[in-house]
């Protein structure tokens, strides 16, 4: 069977997800409302397993202890599960969940006096194996109870792989993945480089089964690092919302003999995946190398001081042409760089890695936005417009994963021709993303992503 699954989020308590203390008398309230959320968008993009996000924290964990309901070994659903007014109409598959965390691991590299910082997500088959992880952490000396999105601080290679092996020894089924790889704070990125796993996972790298794509990466582009070859990609939504562009933006299709955990990862580990769907590169955040307008430090620039490059581009020493400060190294950049070392010189080209199933696509209600001219994605007009549809095509998820003849539905003429572009590739980004900003959709029009270089006046 087909499981659509988004297995990377985060509760109300992550920084960028609000923030909420856990003291916050508030807080049990905003936790329902979340779920709340979940159970009314996920449903309508048509991602059917989600991760519950920061599972080790202790207020959200003892509300998810108490408010999800186990349905299949190591997967379960939320008890309160309501029918919300937007859905009421439509017969849409309730979420699943699966338990899963993110932690920050940090430690040395060899190039570098500075630590570095690399992303990983945990996924756990039951709430024993979480309090066993958190015990871990108490060893570790990690202040997990205040933060929801801890750090494992490392003083050596050897420390970190020592730790990871703990925590994957706790139970054959829980699993650590790498999260959005090369963005400046995934193990690939920019920030103090490293060009292969085993410079900062040591020996550990080889329980590393499969690696997360992240929003300004894809299959084609990771295509270029030859020690990704045979490893699984999964990708994910990383939301820290459920709102409707967030939740389910990136999701793995996978192939599954049985819905319940065991099945899950073993799919991941053995890359029976049949297919990501992938938010697209050029509208990630760190896409290109560049630096943005207004930004503070290290550089200064004024309002509409801006530059991006694609790799071939980019100024010697990775300097910006503007304040002469070091540029925010982008996911194109670093996977040529990457490429170029595990090659032994020679970069591989786009397109030359092992052929993988993906599908490009461009959240709907951002489409729906661009179409009829709406600026808020949140709009009420934008709203009605993306239920009207779903209510034509089913999930949103079909957009992508089902060859959909639009022009047998009734939906806006325009809506329909500017979906038809974005499924035929005629689209771009002006800007693309970079150095923390997201690319802004241009439908009708395509670029080459290997020929950008832009200065501002």
């Amino acid at each position: 069977m087909e499981v659509h699954a988004d297995l990377h989020a985060h509760s109300i308590f992550a920084g960028g997800a609000g923030g909420v203390s856990k003291d916050d008398s508030k807080a049990h309230t905003k936790m329902t409302k979340r779920f709340h959320e979940s159970s009314t968008f996920s449903p309508l993009k048509g991602v059917n397993l989600l991760g519950t996000g920061d599972c080790q924290f202790g207020p959200w964990r003892k509300f998810l202890e108490t408010e999800l309901e186990e349905i299949a070994s190591g997967i379960f659903k939320y008890k309160n599960n309501i029918i919300n007014p937007l859905t009421k109409n439509l017969e849409l598959e309730e979420p699943k969940y699966l338990l899963q965390t993110e932690v920050i691991f940090t430690g040395p590299t060899p190039n570098s006096k500075k630590k570095k910082k690399a992303h990983v997500i945990i996924f756990f088959p039951d709430f024993t194996r979480i309090k066993e992880y958190n015990d871990l952490l108490d060893q570790f000396k990690v202040s997990h109870e205040k933060m929801a999105r801890p750090f494992i601080v490392n003083d050596s290679i050897e420390e970190i792989e020592t730790k990871v092996h703990k925590i994957l020894d706790l139970d054959p089924l829980i699993e650590l993945i790498p999260a959005h790889i090369m963005t400046p704070e995934g193990v690939y990125g920019s920030n103090q480089r490293i060009n292969f796993l085993s410079e900062f996972f040591g020996s550990a790298d080889t329980r590393i089964n499969a690696i997360e794509t992240g929003l300004s990466a894809d299959p084609w582009i990771l295509g270029l690092i030859p020690e990704l070859d045979n490893r699984t990609l999964i990708s994910n939504a990383d939301a820290h919302s459920a709102a409707l562009n967030r939740v389910g933006r990136e999701f793995t299709t996978l192939d599954v003999n049985k819905f319940d955990y065991s099945n899950i990862i073993n799919s991941i580990r053995k890359n029976k995946v049949i297919s990501t769907t992938e938010f697209h590169p050029a509208e990630g955040r760190y896409f290109l190398t560049g630096h943005r307008s207004e930004r503070k430090k290290p550089g200064v620039h004024e309002k509409n001081q801006y530059c991006y490059f694609s790799p071939k581009h980019v100024p010697k020493n990775d300097l910006c042409p503007i304040c002469k400060k070091e540029l925010t190294v982008g996911v194109l950049q670093r996977a040529y760089e990457i490429s170029s070392v595990q090659m032994e010189g020679r970069a591989r080209k786009l397109g030359e890695g092992p052929k993988r199933n993906y599908v490009t696509m461009i959240p709907l209600i951002e489409i729906v936005c661009k179409s009829l001219g709406i600026k808020t994605l949140t709009s009420k007009t934008a709203i009605k417009a993306y239920l009207s549809i779903i209510e034509e095509i089913g999930p949103e998820a079909n957009l992508w994963t089902k060859n959909i003849k639009l022009d047998k539905f009734n939906i806006n003429k325009k809506i329909m021709e500017n979906i038809s572009k974005i499924k035929a590739g005629l689209f771009s980004f002006s800007p693309l993303g970079f150095d923390g900003t997201y690319g802004d959709l241009v439908i009708g029009k395509k670029s080459d992503i290997e020929e950008i270089r832009v200065i501002s006046n």
